[in-house]
């Protein structure tokens, strides 16, 4: 399932430019986000799942300004304008946020605080940045593994593995559930609030997933790699 929540507001428009613009620049953001998570989907089917994972971030911080974007004047325009004089950062962003608008979006996936959600997913990506190291290791596709230091791995252009793919495609999710959530505590959009149930059911589906579990620094557990033994397979139920 993929509920792209709030795609409706991302529509092709003209718009008169002038300085300094702020009330386009969440539309922007949400544009990004949406052509990063369909670049990102193609990426990660013809196997390019490190290119995916780095369009994730991008999708994380676009959906900051996203966010601000939503709130009232009072309070979006002097942290975008910020932003876009490069004065503050997303870290100083997402700080402003976390003091006045997250204490009113509840819980995330379990019983953490949508801070901590936030934290984990921003703590996730924030190695994918740049070309890393831990970027480099979505690239490697585990042939082999049977419990020790070492396992036997291919890496090529088009290498697809199902783990991988699917890894990322929680990512992808995680996203989702992200931007419902926002919309519908800004409350604004129809379209928005007819889902309510599917963005339930999908925070839900998130929650027992078992890539995913219940802790408090679940972040780590999205590192590039998850291995499995010979004899287990990550698609059991047990």
């Amino acid at each position: 399932m993929w509920p792209l929540v709030g795609m409706g507001l991302a529509v092709a428009r003209s718009h008169r430019f002038s300085s300094p613009d702020l009330e386009v620049l969440g539309e922007l953001a949400l544009l990004h986000h949406a052509g990063c998570l369909q670049a990102g989907i193609q990426a990660n089917r013809s196997g390019k799942h490190s290119v995916a994972i780095s369009l994730v971030r991008q999708s994380v911080e676009a959906l900051t300004i996203t966010e601000i974007g939503l709130q009232a004047p009072e309070f979006a325009e002097p942290l975008l304008l910020a932003w876009k004089d490069g004065k503050k950062s997303h870290g100083e962003l997402r700080k402003a946020l976390e003091h006045n608008i997250w204490p009113n979006y509840g819980n995330g996936l379990w019983e953490e605080t949508w801070s901590e959600f936030y934290g984990n997913l921003a703590r996730a990506v924030q190695p994918y940045a740049h070309y890393s190291s831990e970027l480099q290791g979505w690239q490697f596709v585990t042939l082999d593994y049977d419990g020790g230091k070492e396992f036997t791995a291919a890496y090529g252009l088009q290498t697809y593995d199902a783990l991988q793919a699917t890894r990322v495609t929680l990512f992808h999710m995680l996203l989702t559930y992200m931007l419902g959530r926002i919309l519908l505590v800004h409350g604004k959009n129809a379209d928005v609030l007819s889902r309510r149930p599917d963005i339930v059911e999908l925070g839900q589906a998130l929650a027992s997933s078992k890539l995913l579990f219940n802790a408090g620094e679940w972040w780590a557990q999205l590192a590039p790699h998850m291995l499995f033994n010979s004899d287990r397979n990550w698609r059991d139920d047990s």
